[in-house]
């Protein structure tokens, strides 16, 4: 069943924009079909399609059961902000993947220092609907080192992805913990000084294996560990 986002007016939700766009011109959907609608809450809206306008979608809603693929875990990935091909692979895995929210961050290191918001809110929404999440997740705007670093207070645990740790993850890391961030550098990597940094901040670091990885897929195999 086809997935929408859009807003909810009364007992009845309505799609515009670019979802009505797609239901109407992408994918030739007409009145009486049924979709799946959410609108960034908890729960998936089961529906029919009841009139289709010239700029938006009415649909009637059917039935409300709570959506499974939504996190358990509140997870946040504070990432230093890579190239651009590189952010558009860790943003939908990082969806993929559980993170509740995602905050880039410069460097040092850090080339790439713009974030264009109308995209990124597109590959969100894309993302959520293809692992099927009804909440969207929040990516906020690049912040310094300094003030990624003042935020890990706010968490139980600091998981810090650190190519000169030989430490490996162990799942007791994460046992019972409420809020989790994880740190993953960008294609060149933190200083010395960061590194340190980070792990003043009771950070707990730890090694990805020998092998240096491409920064999306240090995202990907860390997440990996954490949100299982």
């Amino acid at each position: 069943m086809k997935r929408f986002f859009g807003r909810k007016q009364g007992n009845k939700i309505i799609l515009e924009d670019g979802e009505f766009v797609h239901l109407k011109k992408v994918l030739r959907m007409n009145e009486g079909e049924k979709v799946i609608a959410n609108i960034n809450d908890e729960n998936d809206y089961y529906c029919t399609i009841a009139q289709i306008n010239k700029n938006n979608c009415i649909l009637d809603i059917d039935e409300i059961i709570l959506c499974p693929a939504n996190p358990s875990t509140d997870i946040t990935l504070f990432q230093m902000m890579p190239k651009k091909d590189y952010f558009d692979n860790i943003l939908p895995k990082a969806i993929e993947l559980g993170v509740s929210k995602l905050v880039p961050f410069k460097s040092e290191y850090t080339m790439n220092k713009l974030l264009k918001r109308e995209r990124v809110e597109s590959q969100v929404m894309t993302a959520c609907k293809q692992c099927e999440r009804s909440r969207l997740i929040e990516v906020e705007d690049i912040i310094s080192f300094d003030k990624m670093l003042g935020r890990l207070d706010e968490y139980d645990c600091v998981i810090f992805a650190y190519e000169n740790e030989t430490k490996l993850f162990s799942p007791e890391m994460v046992k019972n913990k409420g809020k989790i961030a994880v740190i993953v550098g960008n294609e060149a990597g933190f200083t010395e000084a960061e590194a340190q940094a980070i792990q003043d901040k009771r950070a707990t670091s730890i090694s990805l294996g020998k092998s240096i990885l491409r920064c999306d897929t240090a995202v990907v195999a860390t997440l990996a560990l954490v949100s299982v």
